[in-house]
C-alpha cells in the first residue's frame, strides 16, 4: 500500500533534500502553531499537531514534499543557505571578483539549515499557495535598511555586522568590498550590491529576534527574495555573467552563471545557478 502512495519521482535516490529541508521547516511552524493557538482545549490541541505532523511527515516521506510546488522554488532558496550541497563551505574562503562571497561565508550546514528553520519561525518567510513568499512587512523594513546603508561608509557598515573579520575595505571604486580574517586566504570579496543587501537584512532581522550567529546566514538567503539593486535600487533583470558582472573567470570552460544583476552598475546580486 505504501508503495502505491510513494512518489519515485521525489523520493530515494531522486529526493531533493533542499525540498526535504524546507517543508520540514514548515511543517514544524505548522504543528507549533496548531499546539499553541488552535481554539480548543489543549488535549485537542495537542492531538491536532501530533495528527498534522504525521499526516505532514508521511507526506515528505511518501511524496517528497508537502508544500505544492516545492521543487519549483526550494532547490533555489535552499541553494543560497551557507553550506549547503557545498563540501568547503566550512573551509577557508577563497572568494574573488570571479567567485562571490557573503557575509555567511564559511558557515556549516548545520548553520544553514537552521537559518531556514528560524527564517520559517520568525514569519520572515510564508508559505502560501505553491511557494515561499517573504513577507512583505519585513520586505518594507529591509528596503529602509538597504537606503540606510547606502548613505553610509559601507567598509565600517560591514565590518560591524562582519564578526570572523578583522578588516573591511572598499575596492575598485567602491565596487567590491573585501573582508580578511587575517590573510589572502581568508579574504572574502563581496560585490557591492550583495554588502548592502546582506547588511541591510542583518539589521533588520535583529527587530524579530533572530539569533545573532544566524543573522549573516540568513541574510545570504534572503538576496534570492530581491527585487530590485540594493546599490543602485532599480529593478534586477535575470541574465547571465556573460552579459555582466564581468566575463573573466578562473575556469574558462565552466558555463556562464544565471544571476539577477543590474542593469545600472553591472553586478550581481543573486546567483541563479
Amino acid at each position: 500500500m505504501l508503495d502505491a502512495l510513494r512518489n519515485p519521482e521525489h523520493t530515494g535516490e531522486n529526493r531533493c533534500w533542499p525540498c526535504t529541508v524546507v517543508n520540514g521547516a514548515v511543517l514544524a511552524f505548522a504543528c507549533a502553531g496548531v499546539g499553541l493557538w488552535l481554539p480548543a482545549r489543549r488535549t485537542v490541541r495537542g492531538l491536532a499537531a501530533l495528527a498534522l505532523g504525521t499526516v505532514g511527515g508521511g507526506a515528505i516521506a511518501l511524496r517528497g514534499y508537502v508544500v505544492p510546488g516545492t521543487p519549483r522554488f526550494a532547490p533555489r532558496f535552499v541553494a543560497a543557505l551557507p553550506g549547503i550541497d557545498d563540501p568547503q563551505a566550512a573551509g577557508p574562503s577563497d572568494s574573488s571578483p570571479d567567485d562571490p562571497g557573503s557575509l555567511a561565508s564559511g558557515a556549516d550546514d548545520a548553520t544553514g539549515e537552521r537559518a531556514a528553520d528560524t527564517l520559517v519561525d520568525a514569519g520572515v518567510l510564508h508559505a502560501v499557495g505553491d511557494t515561499v513568499h517573504l513577507d512583505e512587512r519585513f520586505r518594507e523594513r529591509w528596503r529602509a535598511a538597504m537606503a540606510d546603508v547606502r548613505n553610509e561608509d559601507l567598509a565600517t557598515a560591514v565590518r560591524s555586522v562582519a564578526e570572523h573579520a578583522e578588516t573591511a575595505e572598499a575596492v575598485e571604486e567602491g565596487r567590491w568590498l573585501v573582508l580578511s580574517g587575517g590573510g589572502p586566504a581568508s579574504e572574502t570579496w563581496l560585490p557591492r550590491p550583495v554588502a548592502v543587501a546582506e547588511v541591510a537584512a542583518v539589521r533588520a532581522l535583529a527587530d524579530d529576534g533572530v539569533p545573532v550567529a544566524l543573522r549573516a546566514p540568513a541574510a545570504s538567503a534572503l538576496r534570492t527574495f530581491l527585487q530590485d539593486c540594493p546599490a543602485c535600487d532599480v529593478p534586477l533583470t535575470e541574465t547571465t555573467t556573460d552579459d555582466c558582472c564581468g566575463s573573466a573567470t578562473t575556469n574558462p570552460m565552466a558555463p556562464p552563471e544565471t544571476v539577477l544583476a543590474c542593469p545600472d552598475c553591472g553586478q550581481r546580486s543573486v546567483t541563479l545557478d
